[in-house]
This record gives structure tokens, sequence and C-alpha cells, in this order.
């Protein structure tokens, strides 16, 4: 009983290091865990299958696209004329060859734009800001910096004096027993009921005919994110927040262009009935996609992959890990509870049919096949003669034994045959199937005794 409780508590132990390592779900500030993605296919509040299904009723041909912007130069689609939709932040990473290729895929005439989660946070955006304002700038060179970062690059006051003052509320704060982080200026906090973030079309312009004003929705409270220009860039701002910071732009790319939103909700199922959403998305299909052109929805990018990558799971550190704990954990099991105990041997005495057989046995792997076959004529050659009551003994003079069988009617010649082959076989010391022999020369024996 001891044993068994002790590995009971092993397999508790050993699932739980399964669940540990491959069950628990990553830190987020997401309080629904299974928050919907950005995809095409998910009709929740924050997927895109209410615009996907928009589109395609409109005669609009959509597609998902699972694979990496390296396939985008073999996509069976017109080269030009075709409007990618990526939204940040996702869970599959870029890799470095997938820049070049799309920034060739924009260049030759087709148009990507990028909502990204910066102004607004959705559930499953909120916290990753960062990495957002790193992929940005990746893919269009745009820049983007926190009021706080703002003040502090246009900040006059001499960098010593600076030094200074941030000593001073350090010390300040050590007094107080506070310890404040760089990055604590943030606030994390959660709104019961979505909150809209109103932006306001700059002015005339194909993309915002119609169009005055637009609607973002935020499940986080947001940071204060500003456009920073680098010196060889150049976009054109064609909405702005309320207190004028730009969120919607318009980059020029060869014969394509980059449409990049500051917000990941703009054209999601729950905010593309408000305000001008649906109309700014209108405009950008009328101008940007060919009358033969693809809308592309980057599914990838949120998690929707074609194909099952075997390389990507063996790779994986976890799976190894969980391989040594759980032989870890059987060792100590083996070692440290379980009493190796040798069986015991029960002898029995053997039966009389079991003595028969296993001298049968021992017979037919030490004896000839053809020798006992010949024991096996000379007893059916006396059975033979006491039916036939003849003087003398059959197996002495074969030859009228012979002759009385073939003259018994109950006897088939095709049989008798048979019998004579193998007979002719056992004399000349070549092998002869026992069984069989054996079986014929029982039928026979029963046929002369009727």
């Amino acid at each position: 009983m001891r044993e068994r409780g002790i590995a009971f508590l092993l397999a508790l132990a050993a699932l739980a290091a399964f669940y540990g390592l491959w069950l628990r779900p990553a830190p987020s500030l997401d309080a629904d865990a299974d928050s919907a993605r950005p995809t095409s296919t998910e009709r929740r509040g924050n997927g895109y299958a209410g615009l996907t299904e928009w589109l395609e009723r409109a005669g609009v041909q959509v597609r998902s696209w699972r694979e990496r912007y390296t396939a985008l130069k073999d996509l069976d689609v017109p080269p030009r004329g075709n409007l990618l939709v990526l939204t940040l932040p996702g869970v599959e990473m870029f890799r470095s060859e997938e820049f070049a290729a799309l920034d060739q895929w924009v260049r030759r005439g087709n148009t990507l734009l990028i909502n990204a989660a910066l102004l607004d946070q959705p559930g499953w955006a909120a916290g990753h800001e960062s990495g957002v304002v790193t992929e940005v700038e990746s893919l269009t060179s745009i820049e983007f910096e926190t009021r706080q970062v703002r003040d502090a690059r246009l900040d006059d006051t001499p960098l010593s004096q600076r030094v200074r003052d941030a000593d001073a509320r350090d010390a300040k704060d050590r007094d107080e027993d506070e310890e404040v982080k760089p990055d604590e200026g943030r606030s994390t906090r959660s709104y019961d009921v979505p909150e809209e973030i109103v932006l306001q079309a700059t002015g005339p312009h194909a993309l915002l005919a119609n169009v005055h004003k637009l609607g973002l929705e935020t499940d986080y409270e947001p940071q204060d994110w500003s456009l920073r220009m680098p010196y060889d860039n150049f976009v054109l701002t064609l909405a702005r927040t309320a207190n004028g910071e730009g969120a919607f732009f318009e980059q020029r790319l060869g014969a394509g262009r980059i449409l990049l939103s500051a917000g990941g909700t703009l054209f999601t199922n729950r905010a593309l009935g408000n305000d001008d959403n649906a109309r700014l998305f209108a405009n950008i299909v009328s101008v940007a996609v060919a009358r033969d052109g693809v809308v592309l929805f980057d599914d990838l990018r949120q998690g929707l992959s074609a194909s099952y990558d075997p390389a990507r799971f063996y790779r994986d550190s976890r799976l190894y890990t969980t391989v040594l704990i759980l032989l870890a954990l059987w060792l100590v099991w083996v070692l440290g509870s379980t009493r190796l105990r040798a069986p015991v041997m029960t002898t029995h005495d053997p039966s009389e049919a079991e003595l028969v057989r296993r001298t049968g046995h021992l017979v037919a792997r030490t004896v000839a096949p053809w020798h006992t076959a010949l024991a096996l004529f000379d007893h059916f050659f006396a059975s033979v003669s006491v039916a036939s009551r003849a003087p003398a003994r059959a197996e002495e003079r074969p030859g009228e034994a012979w002759q009385w069988l073939e003259r018994h009617a109950a006897i088939l010649p095709q049989e008798l045959d048979q019998l004579k082959g193998w007979y002719a076989d056992a004399h000349a010391g070549r092998k002869v199937p026992l069984a069989p022999l054996q079986n014929l020369l029982d039928k026979l024996e029963r046929q002369l005794k009727t």
C-alpha cells in the first residue's frame, strides 16, 4: 500500500511538471486569456470576420494569408493592385528575409495596411506597445515615441542639471521607501466598458471621401504616442486625435503605398460600424485594389499557420526538459520505492499425457523420419496380417499384403498409391511426412476392421 501511495504522488508530480512546462499560460495583462485575435475567421469583437464577409458580398476577392512574406512573389494573383492587412502586435515573429520580400511586393504597386495597437489597447494587445513600435519601425521606418520621451528629447536643460535633478528625485524616493521604476508612469487600468477614441480626418484626400470622424475602442488605458519623423522619411497624416497627434498615415513606396493606423481596432467587428470606419475602408479598397486584385489578411501573424513545422517542435527546449524530468521521476520511483522480487517458481508433477507428449517430441527430434515411418509400416502390416488371416506375417511378405489391400473394397486406389509412395521413400531413406502417414494408416486400419 505504501508503494502505491508513493507511485501516486510521483505521478502527480510528473503531471504538475508537465502542466508547468507546457500548459501554463504566459503572463498577460488581458483578463481574458482566450481573448479574440484579429483574424479573418474570428467572429468575436476583435476579429475581421465581419469585414471579410462584407468584402465577399461586395464581390471583392478575399484570402486568409497564412504564409511568410517570402511567398508573396509566387502568389497566383495579379502582380499589382492588391491589399495586405497586417495587425500588430502578433504572436508570430518576423524573419529577416520577410522585410525585403514585403518591400519589393509593395514597390510593385500594392498596398500594405498596418493596424498597430498604440493609441488603443484591446485585450489581445495590452502591454505590448514596445514590440509594436519596433515592428512598425522595421516595416516602415516610421518611429513613434511617448510624450515623456519627447519631452525629455526636446528639453533644453543641460545634461548635468538633468542628472542632478534625477539623482535628487531618486534620493527623495528612497527616503519615502518608494521604488519607482523608469517605466512605471504607465497605467494598466482596465475599463469596465470599452471606451471610444475619436479621430478627426485632416482634409480632402481620395481616401477620406465622405470620411469626417473615425472611432477606436480600447479596453485598457493607453499611453500617449506621438509620431517621430526620421530625417530621411516622409508620411502624410490623414487623421488626428483630439489633442492633435497623428493617428492615420500614408507613405508612398515605389509604385505602392503603406497605410499606417496607430489603432488596432479601427476595422474590427466591434468598431467597423463606428462613425466613418467602414467608409474609410471602402475608400481604401476602391483606390488601392484593382478590378482583379485581392485583399489579403495576414492571419499567420496572429497564429493561424498553413502548415505545421515539426522542426520547430523538436527545437523547443521544453520538450527535452520534460523528457528528462519524466525519466528522472521514473528512475527515482524505480530505485527508491520499487522492490524487485524474483517470481516464486512452482513445480508440478507432469501428467501422463504430458509425459507421452514430451517423449514424442524427444523421439521426433532424435530419430530420423524414415526410421519412424518404417516402424509405422511394420505396425500397419501386422494389422493387415490379422485382418487377412494370413499364415505368415505381412511385413515378411509385403507383396502378398499389397495384393490383398488392392482387392479390398473399402480401400480407395489413390489412398493405396499414396501409401506405396511413402513406403518406397521410407525404404530409400528419404524424408516421409509422419503426421499425414499416421493419419492415413489410422484411416486404413479402421476400414480393415469394418
